[in-house]
C-alpha cells in the first residue's frame, strides 16, 4: 500500500527583522530570509507585544521587537478551551462564546479562549479563562476536569507567529442545571474589553447544522462569523472525519 512521504523540512534562517510599526498590543515587522534555491525573500509579519517577558510558556524571542527567530520553538500566547458539558457519562453539549471582533467588523462564534498570563501554565490559563468567560469553575463547586492539553498550534501562520494550545475541558452537570435559570453560565465575569461576550450552549448532536442555522438566524456571515477552528471541528464531526 502506498504511503505518504515525510515532508522535506529545510533549515531556513531569517537574516533580518525590521520593525515597521508598533501599537499597544501588536507590532508589524518585515523579515528577510533565503529560500533553499538561494533566492532572497521577505515577508510582513504581525507579532504580539507582551508586557511581561516572564511568561513561562515563551521559549523563543519571536515576540520581541527586533529578535530574529532561528530555533525550533515557538511562543505560546493563548489557550483555546473547547468545553463539553457531560450528563450521565456522555458528552451532550458544547459551550461556546460570541464576541464582537473589530478586525471583522462583525461578531465571531468561537471556543472560550484567551491569552496566557505571566507565570501561568496552560492548564491554569484554560481554567481561568473558562471561569471568566462561562462561569464554570471548581471554585463554585463544579465538577471540572482538563482532559487533554495539545501541542502548540498556529493561529494564522501566513500573518503571525502567534501560537496557542488547545485544552479540552469536561464539565459534568445535569442538563437542567446547565440550561436552567440558575445556570453558572449566567455568572460569567468577562474582562472589560470582553464587553460583548455572550455564552452560547449548543447540543453536540447536529452541531454543524446548528452553527449554520444560528448564523442565518442573526443575519448571516456578515453579522456572525464562525471561527475556523470551531467550524473545522464541527465539519469533521458531521461528515465523519473526527
Amino acid at each position: 500500500m502506498a504511503t505518504q512521504q515525510d515532508p522535506i523540512i529545510h533549515d531556513i534562517k531569517q537574516t533580518a527583522d525590521t520593525l515597521l510599526g508598533k501599537g499597544r498590543w501588536l507590532s508589524l515587522h518585515q523579515v528577510q530570509f533565503q529560500d533553499p534555491s538561494g533566492t532572497q525573500r521577505d515577508w510582513e509579519v504581525c507579532r504580539r507585544i507582551k508586557p511581561d517577558s516572564t511568561n513561562a510558556t515563551t521559549t523563543t524571542n519571536a515576540d520581541t521587537d527586533t529578535g530574529i527567530t532561528n530555533d525550533n520553538s515557538f511562543p505560546v500566547d493563548g489557550m483555546d478551551t473547547p468545553s463539553s458539558a457531560n450528563s450521565a457519562n456522555k458528552a451532550t453539549h458544547v459551550v461556546l462564546v460570541t464576541q464582537y471582533r473589530p478586525a471583522l467588523a462583525a461578531y465571531s462564534l468561537e471556543f472560550p479562549s484567551g491569552l496566557i498570563d505571566a507565570g501561568e501554565v496552560p492548564q491554569q490559563a484554560a481554567l481561568r479563562e473558562l471561569k471568566e468567560e462561562t462561569g464554570f469553575s471548581t471554585d463554585f463547586g463544579h465538577s471540572i476536569q482538563v482532559i487533554n492539553v495539545g501541542v502548540p498550534v498556529a493561529y494564522e501562520p501566513g500573518l503571525t507567529g502567534s501560537c496557542s494550545r488547545v485544552a479540552l475541558v469536561e464539565v459534568v452537570m445535569d442538563e437542567d442545571e446547565l440550561l436552567g435559570p440558575n445556570s453558572p453560565l449566567r455568572k460569567a465575569n468577562p474582562e472589560d474589553d470582553e464587553w460583548s461576550l455572550q455564552v452560547i450552549v449548543l447540543p453536540l448532536q447536529g452541531l454543524y447544522n446548528s452553527l449554520l442555522e444560528l448564523q442565518e438566524k442573526v443575519g448571516g456571515p456578515s453579522k456572525l462569523v464562525l471561527d475556523s477552528r470551531l467550524y473545522a471541528w464541527a465539519f469533521g464531526r458531521e461528515f465523519g472525519y473526527s
